[in-house]
């Protein structure tokens, strides 16, 4: 098949990115002829055969860029002689597709003004970003801009139909997976003191990894009030990602926190860090899914979330992890997180089996049938017209 893959970024250093470089590659390992639409991309990570389109953003405001990106993007697809097969999406701000929907903007929107007091919900509305998401989210599922939906879970799934009305035989399940090569326990074990002595920690520290690029929502304020609560030097965060740490400087002092806490800032190896944890917590907010929790168990570690993350389904409670009623709940995130550091779970080898059902390599051909199936009429139609040609040639 003639693919075309669509989104602003192909790189490691986010989560829908990050499938989509993913992805990319296994097509085009799997013979396809596969086109990148994006502004931004990691050259050393995409396999040579795959074309890239170059997709120039003027503007650096959220907001702005996610209208020229969308403008741009379907110029560019426009431009593609011949048409591609199949279009495969990845937001709202992509052209007409199979969408894989990550998330639905209006249900986050929802859920975050339940905890905002009317300042914080004041600023929200007033953020054009929001507005225009929303808006793009409305007219590509209410106006049927798509071929098919695959929404990451079953929650996703039921949010596109009771908040836009998209019809049920629309959308398929299909979840988001890791790379099974790069985040396995071997790999853990091997590099485990590598890592924690270049990172200062000790055999006898337990560390906790924070995996997000973003704080509020991701539960980073109240995982650390938790940490204080627990009473015990030992315990350690580590903070990996594209992170404000001077947005939380004034509460880690406050805490005396701040020399039992690491940044790392933004990483396309998180893999490695996860080889110098004990526990993985995101007591997050709302997440449809969460590449890092199954990425974290396939490394063997055990895992402390919410329900509210859609990963959650791949967590047994009181097994392989603890799921949180309350991600803002000091007491509870504490309760909940110190039989793990304290070694009441799984072993890493029975976390790390659990999750064998999301191998990218299982999950992305799922995702080939699902282009497979949209693409056909257009195959068909374009074997019409070389026959047809054909057939002109030898008159």
């Amino acid at each position: 098949m003639r693919i075309a893959l669509i989104y602003p970024g192909c790189h490691r250093r986010g989560g829908i990115e990050r499938v989509l470089l993913e992805c990319a590659n296994f097509l085009s390992d799997r013979g396809h002829e596969i086109h990148l639409i994006a502004a931004d991309w990691d050259e050393t990570l995409l396999r040579p055969a795959i074309v890239r389109h170059r997709v120039p953003l003027n503007f650096r405001f959220p907001a702005a860029m996610a209208l020229e990106f969308a403008v741009r993007s379907s110029a560019a697809l426009r431009a593609m002689k011949p048409a591609p097969d199949v279009v495969g999406a990845f937001g709202v701000q992509c052209p007409s597709g199979v969408l894989w929907v990550p998330s639905v903007h209006r249900t986050w929107i929802n859920i975050s003004r339940q905890h905002r007091g009317v300042a914080g919900r004041l600023k929200q509305l007033c953020n054009p970003f929001h507005s225009v998401i929303l808006a793009l989210e409305r007219s590509y599922f209410t106006g049927r801009k798509y071929k098919k939906l695959l929404a990451l879970t079953h929650d996703v799934r039921t949010d596109l139909i009771s908040l836009y009305g998209v019809p049920a035989q629309d959308i398929e399940i299909l979840p988001n997976g890791f790379l099974e090569s790069e985040f396995n326990i071997e790999k853990r074990f091997e590099r485990r003191s590598e890592v924690r002595c270049k990172l200062g920690y000790t055999e006898s520290d337990r560390v906790v990894i924070f995996v997000a690029n973003e704080l509020q929502r991701k539960g980073f304020f109240p995982l650390i009030e938790a940490v204080k609560s627990l009473d015990d030097p030992r315990v350690k965060i580590l903070a990996v990602g594209r992170l404000d740490r001077a947005a939380c400087k004034k509460e880690l002092d406050r805490l005396d926190l701040s020399k039992r806490v690491h940044f790392t800032g933004p990483t396309s190896d998180a893999a490695s860090y996860y080889a110098a944890a004990d526990v993985f917590a995101l007591p997050t907010q709302y997440e449809a899914w969460g590449l890092v929790i199954v990425e974290a168990m396939a490394c063997g570690l055990p895992v402390l979330t919410s329900r509210l993350a859609g990963a959650a389904i791949a967590v047994q409670d009181g097994k392989t992890g603890r799921l949180l009623d309350d991600p803002r709940n000091v007491s509870e995130i504490t309760a909940k997180l110190r039989p793990l550091l304290d070694g009441n779970h799984a072993s890493a080898q029975e976390i790390a089996a659990s999750v064998e059902q999301y191998y990218w390599s299982k999950i992305f051909t799922r995702y080939e049938r699902a282009l497979a199936e949209c693409a056909t009429d257009s195959i068909s139609a374009r074997s019409m017209n070389r026959a047809a040609d054909a057939a002109v040639s030898t008159v």
